[in-house]
């Protein structure tokens, strides 16, 4: 009886169990995520301060000789020197200062009736042979963009403030408001006009703009014949902040992010959109990978989990010679197992086993498991013995198989990682820098194809563009 089970079981084990239709393998690609990526933009207002120095004069002086009236009532004397020009950021605005030191004389035009001869009779002074007056000259100027892409600002005066006025007064006339404000506010208007002529030459950003959308949209291999796609959608500007003399904004740039293997695929270049505002709301890349485990792959893995060992429970053994995985249905994966069972007495048995389970993913392990693992009958045993066999040792063969049906993707994610890294951190253009990391990994889908085992993945991170010149 020993001998002819032998036998019955031997020819069992030799059977061919059918084999999976092989399907052409056809590249999958994920749908496309909605990346952000910010471009920070930084500008130094500094280079204006020579210009506005160099420009706006320093001092109006008329001290040798009186400068008379228009009906040459009164004469006058004055000084007006500034000091250095300071500028500073505020917020959105852009807050320039100086302070004017004045002298003012103004003299009475007195006629001689003797002989007829003028001279400058009596006189009032403030600032000669005494300290100089002062007189507090600001201005406000607004930065944005301008629909040219280039940093624009907008310099409104403020009222001059005479902290220790010069009531100079003659003929009910004061000198002050006569001569020196007109004065003052030439000053005020050179400085105006020098800022705002000068402001779009400090940040001139469309050209850098137009590069770094043209190079995004090239695809980047991140692995052999593995490419790494950026489809632009829109781009922004967000609005001015500044502190110092150092302004800063941001460009963001949203675009569609995905995979594609195979050849490198074909993109149309789509130009630079006009320019709108948007204020930053973080960078966050979202890359859509399908991780490919072929079936020879998959059961290469679990065979090195498995082979060479041996599951003893009480009298009961089970040892694992090799797996093969196939693709089963409604998303099942069927398993192929070459074991030798040992249960005890009779119940032995060397040959092939059929189970099947659904694959999952074990994010803690970054392993693939195979869950809800069930023994099936092989179709082709007909005899009630070996049939009977198949119901007695199923459990254990179920909980031996179940215990580690698992294998780790850690190597695969890891190459993942890297390869995506390598597409967000690299030159896109002369000056022009994308740095990017990846933060995780995460497990969207496991889907048994025809001939892989599918494992959809979003890979999320973040990036910045470095542009080393903004002119």
């Amino acid at each position: 009886m020993n001998r002819l089970l032998f036998v019955v079981l031997l020819l069992a084990a030799c059977s061919t169990p059918p084999q999976p239709v092989s399907v052409p393998a056809t590249p999958v690609t994920a749908a496309a995520e909605v990346s952000t990526l910010v471009v920070p933009i930084r500008a130094s207002l500094a280079p204006l301060l020579p210009m506005i120095e160099s420009q706006v004069p320093k001092s109006f002086l008329k001290t040798d000789d009186y400068e008379l009236d228009p009906q040459h009532r009164f004469g006058m004397k004055y000084k007006v020197v500034r000091d250095p020009i300071a500028l500073k950021m505020q917020g959105a605005g852009l807050h320039a200062s100086t302070t004017v030191h004045y002298a003012l004389e103004g003299c009475k035009r007195t006629r001689n009736p003797v002989n007829g001869t003028y001279s400058m009779w009596p006189c009032i002074s403030c600032g000669f042979a005494e300290p100089m007056r002062d007189a507090a000259i600001e201005l406000q100027s607004r930065l944005d963009w301008g629909s040219d892409w280039t940093l624009r600002s907008t310099t409104t005066a403020r009222p001059v403030l005479f902290p220790n006025r010069c009531a100079v007064t003659l003929l009910n006339i004061d000198i002050t408001d006569w001569k020196l404000a007109p004065l003052v506010q030439e000053q005020l208007q050179a400085v105006a006009k020098t800022i705002d002529r000068n402001t779009p030459k400090l940040a001139v950003i469309r050209p850098a703009a137009r590069q770094i959308w043209s190079s995004l949209q090239t695809p980047f291999e991140i692995a052999p014949r593995t490419w790494l796609v950026l489809d632009p959608i829109d781009v922004g500007l967000a609005p001015i902040r500044g502190s110092g003399v150092e302004v800063a904004s941001a460009l963001t740039l949203h675009a569609r992010t995905r995979v594609v293997i195979g050849q490198k695929p074909a993109t149309t270049t789509r130009p630079l959109p006009p320019l709108k505002s948007a204020e930053p709301n973080g960078s966050g890349v979202r890359v859509p990978f399908d991780l490919e485990i072929p079936y020879d792959e998959a059961s290469r893995l679990l065979t090195e989990q498995f082979a060479g060992h041996v599951y003893q429970t009480g009298s009961s053994s089970v040892a694992v010679e090799s797996i093969r995985l196939s693709p089963g249905s409604n998303g099942h994966i069927n398993i192929e197992a070459a074991i030798d069972f040992r249960g005890g007495g009779l119940r032995r048995y060397h040959g092939l086993v059929y189970l099947d389970g659904v694959p999952a993913f074990d994010a803690p392990a970054s392993s693939v498991v195979i869950e809800g693992l069930r023994y099936r009958l092989d179709p082709k045993r007909k005899n009630p013995f070996l049939r009977t066999f198949d119901r007695m040792a199923h459990d254990e063969v179920e909980e031996r198989l179940g215990a580690g049906a698992k294998w780790s993707l850690a190597p695969q994610l890891a190459d993942v990682r890297a390869e995506v890294e390598r597409g967000l951190t690299r030159q896109l253009t002369a000056g022009v820098l994308l740095r990017g990391r990846v933060d995780s990994i995460q497990l969207v889908a496991i889907v048994p194809a025809p001939t892989a085992i599918t494992i959809r993945i979003i890979v999320t991170g973040s990036a910045e563009v470095e542009v080393k010149e903004w002119r």
